[in-house]
């Protein structure tokens, strides 16, 4: 259990970085720049989903914390199956925030619109899993060993 929550904690660093490096890169100027700002969004959007693609990898694994949860914990079976479930609600967000960078200035709002769609799918993704660790272990996410 204990590497689990280790990688775990470390997955979460990676996805808290590189939400804050999309919102950044979001909160930049765009109107007649939308190019380079779409470009350094695209970007930061390709991190966030590496870092959001290696934290459904090691949680969903075989014998991966979601495993070792349902293994420690049957009741919390539900549960588990939601936060794989928004693995999927994760991956579509993003995909539409990619389908949405800018080809004109007009194009900014609405991408910006889809970026926070993402981003608060993703704290809202955090907080869940973060609440489900301490509902099967009395383990703090956000706190270190």
């Amino acid at each position: 259990m204990h590497d689990h929550l280790s990688e775990a904690r470390e997955r979460r660093a990676g996805l808290r970085d590189a939400i804050g490096n999309v919102e950044r890169a979001m909160a930049g100027p765009a109107g007649s720049r939308f190019e380079p700002w779409g470009k350094e969004l695209a970007r930061e959007l390709d991190e966030l989903g590496e870092a959001l693609e290696r934290h459904i990898a090691s949680t969903e694994a075989p014998g991966g914390l979601l495993d070792d949860i349902l293994h420690e914990e049957p009741r919390l079976a539900r549960r588990v199956h939601l936060v794989r479930e928004d693995h999927e609600t994760l991956r579509h967000r993003l995909a539409e925030a990619r389908a949405a960078l800018p080809h004109s200035a007009d194009d900014v709002r609405v991408a910006r619109d889809r970026v926070v769609d993402l981003l608060e799918a993703v704290v809202r993704h955090r907080h869940m899993g973060s609440d489900l660790v301490y509902e099967a272990y009395n383990v703090d996410m956000e706190a270190g060993d």
